[in-house]
Formats: C-alpha cells, sequence, structure tokens
C-alpha cells in the first residue's frame, strides 16, 4: 500500500528527515513512536504530500508520488486524522462529514447524509449529528474528525498524535475507536505517544529518533527485547 525508498525532507539547512525506508502492507497497522522532534509527523504530512519530499521516492498502491501527481486524487485514497481536529466550526457535525463526499466525489446530499449517519453510528455519535464542534468535547471531536476522514472511503488512514490534545479521560473512547478500524482491516499508519495502544493493535512499531528509522519490530519483540540503545532510553522514561 505504501513504498518509501531514501526519503529526505530539508527545511532550509534543517534536515528533518534522513534517508527512511519503509513499507506498508494491506490491512497493517503501523505505529510509530519516538521522542518529539524526531520526524515522525513529517513522515506522515510527505505521504499524503502536505509536504513535498527533498528526495527519495514515494509509492502509494504502486504508483510513484511527485510533484507531477494529481494531488487532489492521491487524497482520495488518504484520510488523515490531526492532533486538533480540524473541523469547521461553523458547521455541525453532519456537514462536516458530509462535505467532501458531495464536493469532491459528487455525491448527492441525501446520500453523503445517509453514509455519514452510519459512520457516526460506528463511533457511538449517532446523536450528535445536529452538533457544532463548539459543543463536543475533545474526544467527541476526535471521533467526528475520523469520521470526516472515513467519509471519502480511503484505502490508507494516517493518525498524526490523535489523543495527545485530549485531557486523559477522552483518550480511550478515540483509541477505541481506532481499534475498531483496526480490526475491520483498514490499513493504518499512526503516530501516537500511546504505548498501550501500539502493543496491542500495531502489527509493527517502528522507532524513529533525529530523521531516522533506529528499530523496527513486532510490538512483542520491540518492547521486550528493543536492540537499539536509543529505543531502550525512549522505554525506559516511557513505560
Amino acid at each position: 500500500m505504501i513504498l518509501i525508498k531514501d526519503l529526505h525532507k530539508n527545511f532550509g539547512q534543517l534536515d528533518v528527515l534522513k534517508g527512511i525506508d519503509m513499507q506498508v502492507e494491506k490491512g497493517e497497522v503501523i505505529v510509530i513512536i519516538g521522542p518529539s522532534g524526531s520526524g515522525k509527523s513529517t513522515l506522515l504530512r510527505c505521504i499524503n504530500l502536505l509536504e513535498y519530499p527533498t528526495s527519495g521516492d514515494i509509492y502509494i498502491e504502486g504508483e510513484k508520488i511527485d510533484h507531477k501527481t494529481d494531488v487532489n486524487r492521491i487524497r482520495q485514497k488518504i484520510g488523515m486524522v490531526f492532533q486538533h481536529f480540524n473541523l469547521f466550526n461553523n458547521m455541525n457535525v453532519m456537514d462536516n462529514i458530509a462535505l467532501a463526499p458531495m464536493k469532491v466525489k459528487g455525491l448527492s446530499r441525501d446520500a453523503a447524509k445517509g453514509a455519514a449517519n452510519e459512520l457516526l453510528k460506528r463511533v457511538g455519535l449517532a446523536d450528535k449529528a445536529n452538533a457544532y464542534p463548539v459543543q463536543l468535547s475533545g474526544g467527541q471531536r476526535q471521533r467526528a474528525a475520523i469520521c470526516r476522514a472515513l467519509a471519502m472511503q480511503p484505502d490508507i488512514m494516517l493518525f498524526d498524535e490523535p489523543t495527545s490534545a485530549l485531557d486523559p479521560e477522552m483518550v480511550k473512547e478515540v483509541l477505541m475507536a481506532m481499534e475498531g478500524l483496526a480490526q475491520e482491516g483498514m490499513t493504518m499508519v499512526v503516530v501516537t505517544h500511546e504505548m498501550g495502544f501500539a502493543k496491542e493493535v500495531g502489527d509493527r512499531v517502528v522507532f524513529m529518533d533525529e530523521g531516522r528509522i533506529l528499530e523496527e519490530s513486532t510490538p512483542g519483540t520491540f518492547f521486550s527485547h528493543p536492540e537499539n540503545d536509543r529505543a531502550r532510553e525512549f522505554l525506559s522514561k516511557v513505560l
């Protein structure tokens, strides 16, 4: 589903990604962890071309993506959920979810709203369809944001620290929604500090530091017997 070869990303003189190689198979849940500033979010943003790589290659479902690529077409395949929700505050939950399928895919309003209702049921928000973002808790807003991404029927979902802006008691409801997606076979790449999610839901854990992948293995191996010294140091501080 995703193949990344020798990916580099510079911002001026700052080297953020320093030769990333990674692949993601259909239905896999890849959890990317590591300290702040290690390049995790930049990697996600390169995958859906919110940032263009400085060098290296990215393939989505076998298609190489670059400056010549129809960005909007690629982004229809890739849903992204951000740290800070990014819902439209002047629209209710239903309209937030239905907007893109209507504008981009040409769905009728009835069809888009019907699909949105089904998504809201899946994440336990069926009773919030007419609420505005300001009327929702952080956890509810993030679940609505997940629905908005899913409304485009993507093949891949990217999550950029989706729980880091939430109060601790709201984290569980968002992680449960993500776990449900994983159980349904959605291909997911998740940047998170939630080690419990990485252990229980991830198929592979990727540990990044200073723009490089230092270790990659199954959760069982990574959390019990990390090979890299920096990974061991990181885990000693977060577990």
